[in-house]
């Protein structure tokens, strides 16, 4: 039994599909192992032959000024929520709150681990 990763243009895993090549339709997969998932890895589709690599953890900062959070050297695609609100990055972002509190700032990319980052703006 082989197992075999379905994914988008950019390398996002939509799922893993198992089955015998000689009885699933395989065109457009690729073949990967047994400890790939689409939450831990994406389609590397930089390379000349595609194949699956582990998700980065990010490595961002940020910085906290008044109601305003800003974040660094985020990976560029990246979807920022917070709140039910979506943004996607560029890089360097800032997120201006209205009521000071505690907020989840939840990061998405599909190159990257889901990662939430508690802020406290004032």
């Amino acid at each position: 039994m082989s197992r075999y990763a379905d994914y988008a243009d950019n390398g996002e895993i939509f799922c893993i599909v198992e089955g015998d090549p000689e009885v699933i339709d395989v065109s457009g997969l690729i073949e990967v192992g047994e400890g790939v998932s689409d939450e831990t890895h994406y389609i590397d589709v930089a390379q000349a032959i595609y194949f699956a690599r582990r998700r980065h953890t990010f490595d961002t900062s940020h910085s906290i000024d008044g109601l305003t959070v800003t974040f660094s050297h985020l990976p560029k695609g990246t979807t920022v929520q917070v709140q039910g609100h979506e943004m996607l990055t560029d890089g360097d972002d800032s997120i201006e709150f209205d009521v000071p509190g505690t907020y989840a700032v939840e990061l998405q990319h599909h190159q990257y681990l889901d990662e939430t980052v508690e802020v406290t703006v004032e």
